[in-house]
């Protein structure tokens, strides 16, 4: 019974060693494991959004720093200028944990170096932008990365003389203003009521610019007119000037919408706008606003963009006919002797034959050519530096986006589609987008005193 006794004694005392010495084990793993967590070494992150070659007086840095172990620690933002470093922004996180991620794993940071302010001047630089982790490596300094940017100052604005502007301009009317600027630009135009009016360099004259400009029908004044040219660092150099406003006579006109008139357009309608709902008067409604601005604001997308170089020459165009409606009049829509509506006709009306052919008021290129809601059927040619014509209610179209048209060529014939009560053709004149008196296009006298003399 000794012998067994000291034998089951000897047994326990060597399990004992064991799972003493396998918890000293697991101890110094988990220490270890521990340890080499804390002493992670990912470095963080630096993403920053690219820097234009320039950079002007404010500019912006965008940036995200991340770090997805132990979390960011510290950002900071420097520029090295002539061996001067001056620092543009600092940020320090609170740790939030002594063990775990101490640190956000991401942060979105968004610097102005303003270029004053730091006492930068124009030339080279660098822009360095570092961040550093909460890991315990390198003795509890952590983890660093640093990013560093060549960029390049400039704070001139290019230097802008106005050469000739209008006097006068109508409302609806159109100009042209002619300016030089000290440097090449990549932005240029005119400014009129916050609209803005791009540039384009006059063909055969260098160094000298124009911009083409327009008034909408309904401006009462000119608070602010400017000629603004942008460089590649964003510096505005400006011009300003005045014009005086000519307001237009007031033409009135009451519309009377029969039953007979809705029920030969709402059909043609519906199929384009099933969304349209109520009765036909409620239906005639919607299509006569929601689908008027929605046409309206997709013909100032169209016409957006322009060729740069000037196509057209000479007065533009007009069908032979009647002329059954004006620009800019205010009409009253009437249904059983009660007014439903008021609407501005943006344009001229005229009637000639049935399915009368509608030829290219001037040389231009086809930009548009589909139905488009209350103008139905509708051809928009691009004559380049700003200049758009539109035709629009035709019974067919006889051409295609991309050709280019010379005056008197062909676009279509006239029609009853659309907002049309009669065969007719709705002509329009637009200067970026902003409908204007096809009076002052047809002039062939207005057009070589106001545009012409200054582009030859």
């Amino acid at each position: 019974m000794g012998l067994l006794s000291a034998s089951k004694s000897s047994r326990a005392k060597s399990n004992g060693t064991a799972i003493f010495m396998v918890c000293v084990g697991l101890v110094f793993l988990s220490a270890a494991a521990l340890l080499f967590y804390v002493n992670e070494r990912e470095q963080p992150t630096i993403s920053p959004t690219p820097l234009p070659p320039l950079i002007g007086a404010l500019t912006d840095i965008h940036f995200k720093a991340a770090d997805q172990k132990s979390g960011l620690r510290h950002v900071q933002v420097a520029v090295v200028q002539d061996n001067k470093t001056v620092q543009v922004m600092e940020k320090i996180f609170p740790r939030r944990s002594w063990i775990t991620q101490a640190g956000p794993r991401e942060m979105p940071i968004t610097v102005t170096l303003d270029t004053g302010r730091l006492g930068l001047v124009d030339g080279p630089a660098e822009v360095v932008i570092q961040a550093r982790d909460y890991s315990y490596w390198r003795f509890g300094a952590g983890n660093e990365s640093q990013v560093i940017i060549p960029v390049a100052f400039d704070t001139t604005p290019p230097k802008v003389t106005r050469l000739d502007s209008p006097r006068y301009i109508k409302q609806g009317g159109a100009g042209l203003v002619t300016y030089k600027i000290s440097e090449a630009v990549p932005r240029h135009g005119v400014t009129v009521n916050d609209f803005f009016h791009p540039g384009f360099p006059v063909a055969g004259k260098k160094g000298l610019y124009g911009a083409m400009i327009a008034l909408p029908y309904d401006a009462e004044k000119i608070s602010d007119a400017h000629v603004l040219a942008e460089d590649g660092a964003g510096n505005q150099g400006k011009a300003f000037f005045g014009m005086i406003v000519h307001k237009r006579a007031i033409k009135k006109d009451a519309i009377t919408i029969p039953d007979s008139f809705l029920e030969l357009k709402i059909p043609e309608f519906s199929q384009y706008y099933p969304e349209m709902t109520g009765s036909y008067v409620e239906q005639y409604l919607y299509v006569n606003n929601q689908v008027r601005q929605e046409n309206n604001q997709k013909f100032q997308e169209i016409c957006a963009e322009s060729v740069a170089e000037k196509l057209w020459s000479g007065a533009f165009g007009r069908m032979a006919g009647a002329r059954r409606a004006s620009f800019a009049d205010y009409r009253s829509y009437m249904y059983k002797g009660k007014k439903i509506d008021n609407q501005v006709h943006l344009g001229n009306d005229i009637a000639s034959v049935r399915h009368a052919p509608v030829k290219a008021a001037n040389k231009g290129k086809v930009v548009y050519a589909e139905y488009r809601g209350i103008y139905g059927n509708t051809v928009i040619l691009d004559h380049g530096i700003g200049v758009f014509s539109l035709y629009s209610h035709l019974s067919q179209i006889a051409v295609a986006v991309g050709d280019i048209m010379d005056k008197d060529d062909v676009l279509g014939a006239t029609g009853t589609t659309g907002m049309a009560g009669g065969d007719h053709l709705h002509f329009s004149m637009l200067v970026h987008g902003i409908m204007v008196d096809p009076l002052e296009w047809w002039d062939a006298s207005w057009l070589d005193l106001h545009i012409e003399s200054y582009l030859q």
